[in-house]
């Protein structure tokens, strides 16, 4: 058996039904062997996009996400969308093809150390230079993608080890991850910490906000009477869809952050954001992270652990007798985070105008009445709107990276994996520019998902920062044009609709809804500021 159909038959055993790619010399022989092992293939316009495919397909499936792309600039294209799936914590399996083994050192056709490249980005990285070492490597691989704190890992396949017979016969080598987890008890410092605490919060990292957590996550605060709460957005406490949660930080009296990095999403545990006499205790999955936590944290972290997030909430479940108040700090914190005032703005705004808030306001009615949606959450200033009124219906966002432009390509490998719900991608006309082509690839794949652009012909963001430590006299090179990008996405074969007015807002969602087609709603707005809201 060759190796390409032996890495291939891996796959197949790990659940893979799909794979994200885009073609190049080295791995047609892959091609060819998913072709007999019935794995779909999601042939892509651009590299990246195959990588920010596997990622949201594998935080919809629980599955590894496995991505595709052929040697040279085709590894170099797939870069970014791995600082993305890392920021993520979604287990991202990345194969390139690469230059032939027996010609290294010869200067041979698109020969690098793809190795050294993508190192730094993933959880493990290796080129598979020899016939006997491919299989353990791709396990290997896939073991490390989906251990502790999950995260990307990468394989570069030489072309000529691809096409090399394996010297032993080929097993079903399927790995059985449950029985890897570890069995953690709660330390007594733990305990007396969180049965002492009167308003403990418990903060979760973005590994929990695949939607299959959602209920672990409500069971976890019932159980315990402690809020938990999702974070995932680089604007941390400023995240729209946590509304007035900054309120409340610094009533916390106790911190137990649970795969969640003490970043700058948490203004690195500082006094001036949180209670100085809390106490922390961080279960964070790697070596690394806890050492940030110690040397952000100081003598305020009480406990800090590498182990990973499922281990550690399953070890916090156990502290469940621990505690019986707290039902009235819950509900308080969960009111701050549900707190939305837009007063000040409205009594600014003409509520006739199609900007940031009445658009996203006004969808957030479309919707009310469906149960069939599905967003993703992407771009700038537009993304923190959605994220604040449409938190109903979002299940990803373009997360703590900060990249934009994957939405997309998120919302189609979504429909994959919810065939019968309707998938909307809200981003902004900055957003669109970068992989607008796989309009195509929707097209051809038989995925209509709905993309609505807050078109406000600029990089509002970046305007927003130039006005505000520059001056409104200093905005510079960051205008975008009025461009018909629902008429691009007619152009690839989709369907097209432009608003320009308030009351057609609905009609255009309607028959976008009804075209069985990928469409485009191009909206145009006066972009504001993202929201922020004041306490009650």
């Amino acid at each position: 058996m060759k190796a390409s159909i032996a890495l291939i038959k891996i796959l197949k055993s790990e659940g893979v039904d799909t794979i994200f790619a885009l073609s190049g010399n080295q791995i047609m022989v892959l091609f060819d062997a998913c072709l007999d092992e019935d794995i779909r293939i999601i042939h892509v316009r651009h590299e990246a996009a195959a990588v920010y495919m596997a990622e949201a397909y594998a935080r919809m499936t629980r599955r590894i996400g496995v991505a595709m792309v052929t040697a040279g600039a085709g590894l170099c294209n797939a870069i970014a969308p791995l600082f993305t799936a890392t920021q993520s914590q979604t287990p991202v399996l990345l194969l390139s093809g690469d230059s032939e083994v027996e010609l290294d050192g010869k200067g041979s056709f698109q020969e690098m150390d793809q190795v050294k490249i993508t190192c730094a980005l993933t959880k493990y990285s290796e080129r598979i230079n020899e016939t006997k070492n491919l299989i353990p490597n791709v396990l290997k691989a896939i073991k490390f993608a989906k251990d502790g704190v999950p995260g990307p890992t990468h394989l570069a396949l030489a072309a000529d080890i691809l096409n090399t017979e394996l010297a032993e016969p080929f097993t079903d080598l399927k790995q059985d991850y449950k029985s890897a987890r570890d069995v953690e008890e709660p330390s007594a410092r733990l305990i007396k910490a969180f049965a002492s605490a009167e308003r403990p919060l418990i903060i979760v990292g973005p590994f929990f906000g695949m939607p299959h957590f959602a209920e672990k996550l409500k069971e976890l605060e019932t159980q315990l009477n402690a809020p938990v709460v999702m974070m995932e957005s680089p604007r941390g406490f400023n995240d729209p869809r946590l509304g007035n949660i900054k309120s409340m930080i610094n009533l916390v009296d106790l911190v137990i952050v649970v795969g969640k990095p003490i970043d700058f999403t948490l203004s690195y545990g500082s006094v001036e954001a949180f209670n100085a006499n809390a106490e922390w205790f961080a279960y964070i999955g790697s070596h690394e992270l806890v050492t940030k936590a110690r040397n952000n944290l100081g003598d305020r972290l009480k406990e800090a652990e590498d182990i990973g997030p499922l281990t550690a909430i399953d070890m916090l479940q156990k502290l469940a007798s621990e505690r019986t108040g707290g039902r009235k700090w819950v509900a308080a914190l969960r009111r701050a985070i549900d707190h939305r005032d837009f007063s000040i703005l409205e009594n600014q705004t003409n509520h006739a105008e199609l900007n940031s808030l009445t658009f996203a306001s006004t969808v957030n009615t479309i919707l009310s009445s469906r149960d069939d949606v599905i967003a993703v959450s992407d771009g700038g200033e537009i993304g923190q709107w959605v994220q604040s009124l449409l938190t109903r219906y979002l299940i990803m966002i373009n997360g703590t990276s900060g990249a934009i432009g994957g939405s997309l390509s998120y919302a189609m490998a979504i429909k994959l994996a919810y065939p019968e719900k309707h998938i909307l991608a809200f981003m902004g006309d900055g957003t669109i520019g970068f992989h607008l082509a796989e309009f195509e690839t929707a097209v051809r794949e038989n995925l209509p998902v709905i993309v609505v652009i807050g078109n406000d012909l600029k990089w509002n963001a970046e305007v927003r920062i130039q006005e505000q430590q520059f001056g409104p006299d200093r905005v510079f090179a960051c205008g975008l044009t009025d461009a018909r990008y629902d008429e691009v996405a007619v152009a690839l074969g989709g369907h097209g609709e432009y608003v320009t007015n308030l009351d057609e807002l609905s009609a255009a969602f309607q028959r976008a809804f009804l075209c069985k087609k990928p469409a485009c709603i191009n909206v145009r707005i006066n972009g504001l500021n993202a929201p922020s809201f004041p306490n009650e």
